[in-house]
């Protein structure tokens, strides 16, 4: 994301799950203002995936997609995920944000 105000947001979300693990309660507000944000930048894309990241939290309480082949850690995943989100003008993460996001979608 552009905004410095968006990524301070998206390390405050990395540090939470990395200090308390996926805690959806703790999470979903903070991702739904950061939707706001990616709003407010007109990235449809990125507004896309945070939304979903944070509809997953609410109906599953957790995270459960597999972003990383490698690993089995369910906050890696996400904080993987979320990490993408900091760079998301980068052409690769762009793409990766977007099959994550078509995933998800397929269920």
């Amino acid at each position: 994301m552009k905004s410095l105000k968006a990524n301070e947001l998206i390390a405050e979300i990395i540090s939470d799950i990395e200090k308390n693990s996926v805690d959806a309660d703790a999470l979903i507000p903070k991702l739904q203002s950061l939707r706001e944000m990616a709003k407010a930048e007109e990235d449809p894309l990125i507004t896309r995936s945070i939304r979903l990241v944070y509809e997953h939290l609410e109906a599953n309480e957790g995270w459960e997609y597999q972003t990383l082949e490698d690993s089995e850690e369910i906050e890696e995943n996400l904080i993987y995920l979320v990490s993408l989100w900091l760079k998301s003008d980068n052409k690769y993460n762009r793409d990766e944000i977007r099959e994550i996001a078509d995933a998800m979608t397929k269920g």
